[in-house]
């Protein structure tokens, strides 16, 4: 079997490592802090820290020195990242999850650009204009509340807690750029979609090489934590052809292909979908799709190493992945606010 080399030991990393691990597939696991607890994992055939790009260029060289052409999954966008810092390095080492030109990665990871191919497919997205000066914020004509996020990656979220600023009015959505700002983000301002927190839904899947889905999941947010504009807590695949339909469409109007996390939002004004983002790597809730009823990561495994495509695979309603550390948390939250009740929990 061709060596797999999972760059990203979080929750999704793990998943992947556990995955093609117990299919007796040769993985090796590569970190970028030691607090990634992936590190520790039986199925690992080896493991280290890479010291930024340099480090995965030879976790890749090591990985393929028995001649075989391992395959890289980065888990993270801060992994993403490095991988396409050194692109043509990596490609000529390894195959990879995503598309053969980046620039089709670039344009789903940035979110000023983003509203622009989703508005190419025929996809519906909240009124989104670039935070470059307080300015610009101020006369871009959008309707508060408004959301504040950093253009790309998760550094925003690692710096502050939260993945976003919830600005009520103009004046809060100019002082959280001038927060940011002083971090050294650049961001955009969003438009809130009110009330949709218990609408969020999201597409996970695999895009194979011939450009056809070949796996995929369809749910939505049950709990997350921060509240309101944080990562899932819980998570539960429930079948929505339209979620479905739109996320592939937003994918193929890319030239998108490998693994992808489209995740929108419905309306409670007028019940359509909208976009929020697309993360070009796995959720932290990938593990729901790694078993074996759907196996996410050995099907792009497989694609990857050259085998013929097969049909694509759904995974069914109602299997749910919890954290349950992050839940007890987000669940005591909700209660103090008389939002969720001890049965419900």
């Amino acid at each position: 079997m061709r060596p797999v080399v999972v760059f990203g030991l979080l929750h999704a990393g793990l998943s992947i490592v556990r995955s093609l691990g117990r299919q007796g597939v040769p993985v090796h696991g590569v970190a970028l802090r030691p607090n990634e607890f992936g590190l520790r994992s039986r199925y690992l055939v080896s493991s280290g820290l890479a010291a930024g790009p340099d480090g995965l260029v030879k976790a890749l060289r090591a990985a393929g020195a028995g001649g075989e052409r391992p395959v890289l999954f980065p888990e993270r966008d801060e992994n993403v990242e490095v991988v396409l810092e050194r692109w043509d390095e990596v490609r000529e080492l390894a195959d990879v999850p995503l598309p053969d030109d980046p620039e089709a990665t670039m344009r789903l990871r940035r979110k000023d650009v983003l509203p622009e191919v989703a508005a190419a497919a025929g996809v519906d997205a909240p009124r989104t204009v670039p935070a470059e000066s307080p300015e610009q914020i101020r006369e871009a004509g959008l309707r508060p509340p408004l959301l504040l996020k950093a253009v790309e990656g998760q550094e925003f979220a690692l710096t502050f807690g939260e993945k976003a600023f919830v600005a009520p009015d103009l004046d809060a959505a100019v002082a959280g750029w001038k927060r940011a700002r002083e971090q050294g983000f650049d961001t955009i301002v969003q438009e809130l979609v009110p009330d949709s927190h218990e609408a969020v839904w999201s597409l996970f899947t695999y895009i194979g090489r011939d450009g056809q889905p070949l796996a995929s999941v369809v749910g939505r947010k049950v709990r997350q934590g921060p509240l309101r504009f944080g990562t899932s807590a819980v998570f539960t695949s429930a079948l929505d052809p339209e979620v479905h339909e739109l996320g592939l469409r937003l994918l193929e109007a890319a030239g998108y292909t490998g693994l992808a996390h489209v995740e929108l939002v419905r309306d409670p004004r007028d019940g359509r979908l909208k976009l929020l983002e697309v993360n070009t790597r796995p959720p932290i809730w990938a593990g729901i799709a790694m078993g074996p009823e759907l196996g996410i990561a050995s099907i792009a495994y497989q694609d990857l190493c050259g085998d013929e495509p097969q049909p694509e695979r759904m995974l069914g309603d109602g299997v749910t992945w919890l954290y349950l550390a992050k839940d007890v948390w987000v669940s005591a939250q909700m209660a103090r606010r008389w939002e969720l009740h001890p049965r419900e929990f």
